[in-house]
């Protein structure tokens, strides 16, 4: 499978999952609480056997390839890949669950989503996923935007300015002022670590 289709369908679909079951290559996708809920209704029914059901979680979840027939896959591999699924999703594991949450938690701190944040807080005609098609320059006019509308909004409201902003800070820069002592051996700026892992934010650290 060429990268391309990968990348288009990680764009479409979000977190998505390779397995090979007999000959075949498939690609699964998370399943929403929306087809989660639906599964929930169906398997207390007495018209859905569990068969029912694992077919049905196969039918939302395989996107590769398309139109697959899932008759296909051996009925003992049906009932694995349908749990996997389940487990994938998290949302049959607290644990999973738990992690994924603190995983998102360290990506919103990557500078090209503490920009998306601010902006979003300020100017809420736009959707993340707009914000995801903008250049890094557009993204930034709209950061200095944001900046300019709270600051007109606190004086409009007679409020104390905040000087509230996004400072982008190189983290391999030493302090400005500060040299070398028998407490102070080469430090550098304080740097949240998970902002280091992002492509930008080698160069580049979101701050306040």
């Amino acid at each position: 499978m060429d990268s391309e289709k990968i990348f288009e369908l990680k764009n479409r679909y979000g977190n998505i999952y390779s397995v090979k079951i007999k000959n075949y290559d498939l690609i699964f996708r998370e399943l929403t609480f929306k087809e989660y809920d639906e599964i929930i209704y169906l398997k207390d029914l007495d018209d859905y056997s569990s068969a029912d059901i694992e077919d049905l979680i196969l039918k939302f979840a395989i996107v590769y390839p398309e139109d697959f027939d899932i008759n296909r896959i051996p009925p003992g591999n049906v009932s694995s890949l349908a749990q996997n699924v389940l487990d994938q999703s998290a949302l049959t594991s607290v644990d999973l669950a738990k992690s994924i949450i603190e995983e998102k938690r360290d990506e919103i701190n990557q500078v090209k989503n503490l920009m998306k944040a601010f902006v979003l807080a300020t100017i809420t005609t736009y959707s993340p996923e707009e914000l995801d098609l903008m250049t890094f320059s557009q993204l930034a006019h709209n950061v200095a935007l944001s900046e300019k509308i709270i600051e007109i909004r606190q004086a409009m409201n007679g409020i104390q300015p905040s000087n509230i902003s996004l400072q982008l800070i190189d983290p391999n820069s030493q302090t400005q002022n500060q040299s070398p002592g028998p407490n102070n051996k080469s430090r550098k700026p304080a740097v949240d670590e998970n902002l280091t892992h992002d492509p930008i934010a080698q160069k580049l650290w979101g701050a306040v």
